[in-house]
């Protein structure tokens, strides 16, 4: 920035220069130009050349007040740079709406092309059109000026970059460990109030572990995009956090819930929606939390959502969610064998999303195997494991 600003800063000096004696030679004129002026118009050229000694002029084309062309002078015959300057703009009229000065780099020179209607108190005289060649003295001290220019920039970056980069590096990492930390110390927080929950529900904590490990598996197996995959694994741990809410009779109730009861149980999924939903963090668990328990059919709860209405990472958790269950001993139950939880899910197949429920049942025996004798420490192992991919980045 400073370097283009230090080149079109000299060029806007050059410009005033040239524009100033070329203004000095129409003062005190008060009729329009016409092509009687000819000997006027020689002798301005006369007098830009003994003036302007920074400068030679190449070319002056004058017009009249109709834009008609009334006078023209080059310095040479076919001049190439007049020919090139000729040529970038045929409609010289044009350059009054744009600026009047333009500067022209032909092969190692710089011309000066100036272009402005000329008036007498507001009456217009006509339009002259001059181009003139930069002196390579100027040049030189313009190069020069710019490469100082360049060179200060370059040295005052260098500088603050040398003085700045170990406090913005140091700052940096202290800002990675700070989220390092909130990251952990959000996941510790979902772990232990999603154990908590599984607790009094009359069930182990490894009941999150295994859940959360099974429809992480799946997901990677159906290539699940890796935020979608944080929030199902937010999901999955919280599913049940709304049982905090729901009666002990009721929750930890062994006999079969009567209609009323089971209408309460029911609500666990809405009353977990309401206590993660201000929690930024966890706004998007909010869709395993709240469709957990819908039915690819339609006929799950709350709302009886169908289908792909149902978000992507409640369809994964509700199949992993249910094959744990059935091969999972609770205090009400035995555990299914995996061979009768297949069976049983096959029977049920119309709840849960078909390419799902088929993609599982390409990885279930293989994760069954061996998740199903793993203990607690070894199931936190190889979760922690997965969950450094997707929550470290």
């Amino acid at each position: 920035m400073v370097y283009f600003y230090q080149t079109r800063h000299i060029k806007q000096e050059l410009f005033l220069q040239a524009k100033k004696v070329d203004y000095s030679f129409i003062e005190g004129r008060i009729r329009p130009f016409s092509k009687t002026d000819s000997r006027l118009f020689e002798h301005v050229i006369d007098l830009l050349n003994q003036k302007l000694t920074d400068f030679r002029v190449v070319m002056l084309d004058v017009y009249d007040t109709s834009k008609h062309d009334i006078f023209h002078y080059v310095s040479e015959p076919d001049f190439p740079a007049v020919s090139k300057a000729k040529k970038d703009w045929e409609n010289v009229f044009s350059l009054v709406d744009d600026k009047e000065f333009h500067f022209i780099e032909f092969k190692d020179d710089l011309y000066l092309r100036i272009f402005s209607p000329r008036y007498h108190d507001q009456t217009l005289l006509g339009f002259m059109d001059f181009m003139v060649k930069v002196d390579p003295n100027i040049l030189n001290r313009l190069e020069k000026i710019r490469s100082i220019a360049l060179i200060i920039t370059i040295s005052t970056i260098l500088t603050m970059t040398l003085v700045l980069y170990p406090l913005t590096y140091n700052f940096y990492r202290k800002l990675q460990g700070i989220s390092r930390e909130l990251r952990e110390s959000n996941l510790h927080t979902i772990l232990a109030l999603g154990n908590a929950i599984a607790k009094r529900d009359s069930d182990t904590d490894e009941h999150n572990y295994r859940v959360t490990y099974y429809s992480l598996c799946l997901a990677e197996h159906v290539k699940m995009s890796p935020g979608a995959i944080r929030t199902l694994v937010k999901g999955a741990f919280l599913h049940d956090v709304g049982k905090i809410g729901i009666r002990d009779d009721i929750l930890l109730k062994h006999d079969k819930l009567t209609d009323e009861e089971f209408k309460e149980m029911q609500t666990h999924v809405e009353l977990g929606e309401q206590i993660v939903k201000d929690i930024r963090w966890l706004t998007d668990a909010r869709e395993v939390i709240l469709s957990h328990h819908e039915r690819y059919d339609g006929s799950g709860y709350p709302s009886g959502t169908a289908g792909d209405q149902i978000p992507p990472a409640a369809r994964i958790f509700a199949v992993v969610d249910v094959f744990d269950a059935l091969t999972s001993q609770r205090p009400y139950k035995q555990a299914f064998s995996y061979e009768d939880a297949i069976k049983m899910l096959f029977k049920e197949a119309q709840r849960f999303d078909p390419k799902i429920l088929n993609a599982f049942l390409e990885i279930s025996e293989m994760l069954y195997n061996e998740t199903a004798p793993a203990g607690k420490m070894e199931l936190i192992k190889r979760l922690e494991v997965k969950l450094l991919h997707y929550f470290e980045n």
